[in-house]
């Protein structure tokens, strides 16, 4: 496949963490093929990310990337908004950053205008806020001091916002929430899914099993749920990711529930093409696990929240449930009958968020947003 026609703005890229390769790292890795000359920058991470992602060589972090440090990144929450905020990152036309918490705080030495994607408001400060409380701040004393972080971080976010010259959501979702939080009105560029890579088999069969993909974060993905919800269901659940949830998850899980670890993509693509369906019960931004999945002909059994609701079509591409209750995953999964999707009908649904399309529109906005701001 060509590659993207590369653009002659002079660009840095900014991206918040690169501890793990996910959906935030695939769509911010197609959008540093645009520009390649552009330095990327996070504010920590692993070099063997950066290497999946394919800007090993222009890759840099403000933190040091220790494994010790980067295991624990989560510790240092309260200090990202000041540390992003000290580093100056160097001079171009446009910062394009690629945010769900910190990097849209960055600016460069000459104050370039900046283009954010926004994947979601820093969550557990706006969005999500009751969700992590209940997680982490068990006991009054707790409850008080999570209050007072989340309420700190959500003033230390919007100023950071001011800094923004042009923000694109992801999804009609999340512009939603720029518009309540930050009091901005983004575009929207939906993400890319790489539909040469997540194609179908051929054969459009499945070996019987659900999947369950992602990083292994709770409560934000909720994968807990639907472990939980096949502990009384007879068929194989298959879990691919890894995240610091990953013990808890597998403690809890019973005989029929297999964990893969993190898949390169080659692992990644023979699962999906064969699974009776992917699970996705959480509410993301955008979501492309479903979209992956549906490129590979498979249908989606999703929550009906979110980016979901703007991927998945009933009938078509697979079904909702409206719950986040292990009761509602298993009567979804029980009535769900994976022979009546067409898996051509559901890969030309999801030709609708090929790579092209994206990283053209991500071109057109960076560099309009650095002709009419100047540098």
């Amino acid at each position: 496949m060509k590659g993207p026609e590369p653009s002659r703005t002079k660009a840095v890229i900014a991206h918040d963490f690169t501890e793990v390769y996910g959906g935030a790292e695939r769509i911010v890795a197609a959008i540093a093929e645009v520009f390649p000359d552009a330095p990327f920058w996070s504010i920590l991470g692993r070099p063997s990310v950066t290497r999946r992602m394919g800007i090993g060589d222009r890759a840099h972090t403000v933190l040091p990337s220790r494994e010790r440090l980067v295991r624990g990144f989560r510790a240092l929450t309260p200090l990202y908004p000041a540390i992003v905020r000290s580093r100056r990152l160097p001079a171009a036309d446009v910062l394009v950053t690629s945010s769900y918490s910190f990097a849209h705080g960055f600016r460069t030495e000459n104050d370039a205008p900046q283009v954010c994607y926004c994947y979601s408001p820093l969550r557990f400060a706006w969005s999500m806020t009751g969700d992590y409380e209940t997680r982490w701040a068990a006991g009054q004393l707790r409850r008080a001091a999570f209050r007072g972080l989340a309420a700190a971080m959500r003033a230390a976010d919007r100023r950071a916002a001011e800094h923004v010259t042009t923000y694109v959501a992801e999804s009609e979702h999340i512009a939603e929430q720029i518009r309540r939080f930050y009091g901005r009105d983004p575009e929207v560029i939906y993400p890319p899914v790489d539909c040469e890579l997540f194609r179908p088999d051929g054969d459009g069969d499945h070996d019987d099993y659900f999947l369950l993909c992602g990083r292994l974060i709770e409560p934000y993905k909720r994968f807990g749920i639907a472990i939980d919800a096949f502990g009384e269901l007879p068929h194989r659940l298959l879990v691919a990711g890894d995240g610091p949830a990953y013990a808890e998850l597998a403690d809890r899980a019973g005989d029929n529930v297999e964990f893969l670890g993190g898949l390169d993509d080659d692992e990644l693509v023979p699962v999906m093409q064969r699974a009776a369906a992917t699970l996705f019960p959480s509410t993301d931004d955008f979501g492309l696990i479903p979209v992956e999945s549906m490129a590979c002909g498979r249908p989606v059994i999703a929550f009906a929240a979110g980016g979901a609701l703007e991927t998945v079509m009933p009938g078509v591409t697979g079904e909702f449930f409206d719950r986040t209750t292990p009761e509602a995953i298993r009567d979804a999964v029980q009535g769900f009958d994976p022979g009546a999707y067409d898996p051509a009908a559901i890969r030309a649904h999801a030709e609708n968020w090929a790579l092209p399309r994206f990283q053209a529109q991500i071109r057109e906005v960076v560099e309009r947003t650095a002709l009419t701001s100047g540098s």
